[in-house]
């Protein structure tokens, strides 16, 4: 775990009694959470957060871990506190991404080493597909217009015109595209981030596997790819940062010809279910407030998908 959060607007219901069974179950003092977005709290030598489908993603972590992949294991939990599973990680001293080209590399390798060793399912849950109706859609579409209304007006235009059809076409387009290929499936984190990897002397550590799920393997390329930055950069990658990180992810796989063919569609996915929803829960959590994300949501809602064009 990266060890500095310092400037980080955190979780304040630590102290306030919400997490008491939490902190006597794992035996660590009554505190703050150390991440912004959900609770995580640390121990001597461990972090102590929440985790799901727990027996699954002890088996897949340990799994990852006995062939040498670079991932915490739980030392101790899973415990069920009130409706959540908690487990405890080993803390992991190094330092945080740095956007050079040799951390883009390194993170690419590590993605691509987690989908090759993902093939055999470890009892991970199945990704859920989306079932949205009008009012759902619609929903979104009034959240993009509330952002860029308050945060980005000169591009309220623009942004409404491209994402409001796109939204409503997303159940007979994307969807159906993607869920009725024959694309392989693998046991991935879907939350593979620069902010979830902390570097060592040996290379980068995966910190956060507990978003995992088993899922066709180029949707969490695509999300991997769209926000990648998140929480931690203020952009997307470049179209050259995401050639490095695109040639060390393909040294460890190779994409059938179906993936490939749906790349630019999966890109549209991601960006329509997780993207906007990424901008739009941005108005809840302040994000628009904080400048450097503000320019990362910014960055989101105008890409040229074109950037991450797969070479041939």
């Amino acid at each position: 775990m990266v060890g500095d959060l310092s400037g980080v607007a955190l979780v304040s219901s630590g102290m306030s009694g919400e997490y008491a069974e939490v902190f006597r179950r794992f035996g660590i003092p009554a505190q703050e959470s150390i991440y912004p977005y959900a609770p995580v709290f640390r121990g001597d030598g461990v972090a102590v957060k929440r985790t799901h489908s727990a027996d699954g993603m002890g088996r897949w972590v340990r799994r990852l871990a006995s062939v040498g992949f670079p991932v915490v294991t739980p030392v101790a939990g899973p415990y069920r506190i009130g409706e959540d599973d908690w487990v405890a990680y080993p803390w992991v001293e190094g330092r945080a991404y740095e956007c050079t080209p040799e951390d883009i590399d390194a993170a690419g390798t590590l993605l691509g080493r987690l989908h090759a060793l993902g093939a055999e399912p470890a009892g991970l849950s199945d990704f859920r597909w989306p079932d949205r109706d009008a009012a759902t859609v619609e929903e979104d579409v009034t959240g993009l217009d509330k952002a860029m209304s308050a945060h980005r007006p000169a591009l309220r235009e623009e942004v409404l015109g491209r994402f409001a059809p796109r939204l409503r076409a997303f159940m007979d387009s994307e969807l159906p595209a993607v869920r009725q290929a024959r694309l392989p499936w693998v046991d991935a984190s879907m939350d593979f981030k620069a902010n979830n990897l902390v570097y060592t002397e040996a290379g980068p550590v995966l910190i956060d596997p507990d978003n995992g799920e088993r899922v066709p393997r180029v949707l969490d390329l695509a999300l991997a790819v769209l926000l990648f930055h998140n929480d931690l950069g203020d952009r997307l990658f470049t179209r050259q940062e995401w050639e490095v990180f695109a040639r060390a992810y393909l040294g460890e796989v190779e994409l059938t010809a179906d993936e490939r063919r749906l790349w630019p569609v999966a890109l549209r996915y991601m960006l329509l279910e997780w993207g906007v929803w990424t901008v739009v829960n941005g108005l809840e959590t302040g994000d628009w407030h904080d400048p450097r994300q503000a320019a990362f949501l910014t960055d989101l809602v105008t890409v040229d998908l074109e950037r991450f064009a797969l070479s041939t």
